[in-house]
């Protein structure tokens, strides 16, 4: 069985306060366009860029902002569209390459990713974030020595890191270390003991390890948190079924 394992990436939405008092609709869709859900901030960022009021960075802002949303709607063409309007406006926009990756991970293009990813850690060497986000997309792409390298280093950076700690505890998992995935999850929950992804995670690795009644107990609690992934409930039955059978 091929583990299921959560991992998480941080991409970000921003707004700003600009001085539109002559223009409160303007000034209404531009606030509106980093802080709106799903579709409405689509609506509201297409309306801002549409105005003709914004250019440079704020035009950027814009862009980067609806490419998240696009992203979040699993479509990742126009988020890529976006995200690449935003750097060709502002080329330092840490934002907007990490998002541009996000939308080259929901396409499978993990090379892109890691690049674009690489980015951020350029402009900003000490984000913990950044550097998470480059572990996953190694993760993801099956270089797992050079994601654990990610993770160690945001982990010194920030050392309450749940996701990354979660993170590494993926990449062990993935290289057959499961007491090390098992320690790194343990850490995950002692600093953020409501940190889902780390239950299932850890789950898994007890699960492999034949450790059934703590897989049992750390799927429940998954499911506890987590109610709405029918992946929870589906790993309880699993495992509740293989304690029977023994």
């Amino acid at each position: 069985m091929t583990p299921i394992l959560r991992s998480a990436l941080v991409t970000l939405a921003f707004a700003s306060s600009v001085s539109l008092a002559a223009m409160p609709a303007a000034a209404d869709d531009f606030e509106s366009c980093g802080k709106a859900p799903g579709d409405q901030a689509i609506a509201t960022c297409t309306r801002a860029i549409d105005s003709g009021r914004y250019d440079g960075a704020e035009l950027a802002l814009l862009f980067n902002n609806r490419c998240l949303a696009w992203a979040e709607k699993q479509d990742s063409d126009k988020a890529i569209e976006d995200c690449s309007r935003a750097i060709r406006l502002n080329p330092n926009d840490a934002t907007a390459f990490s998002n541009r990756a996000v939308a080259y991970q929901l396409k499978g293009q993990h090379d892109r990713a890691i690049a674009d990813f690489s980015q951020p850690i350029r402009l900003e060497p000490n984000s913990a974030n950044a550097l998470n986000n480059r572990g996953v997309a190694y993760l993801r792409s099956g270089q797992y020595d050079r994601s654990i390298a990610d993770f160690d280093q945001a982990i010194r950076i920030d050392p309450n890191s749940a996701m990354a700690l979660s993170n590494r505890g993926n990449a062990y998992q993935f290289k057959g270390q499961y007491d090390r995935a098992i320690a790194d999850y343990d850490q995950a929950i002692r600093v953020d003991p409501n940190y889902v992804m780390a239950f299932y995670n850890r789950g898994e690795s007890w699960e492999r390890k034949h450790d059934l009644q703590r897989a049992l107990a750390d799927f429940r609690k998954y499911a506890e948190l987590a109610p709405f992934d029918s992946d929870g409930p589906k790993a309880v039955e699993r495992v509740a079924q293989e304690l029977k059978g023994r």
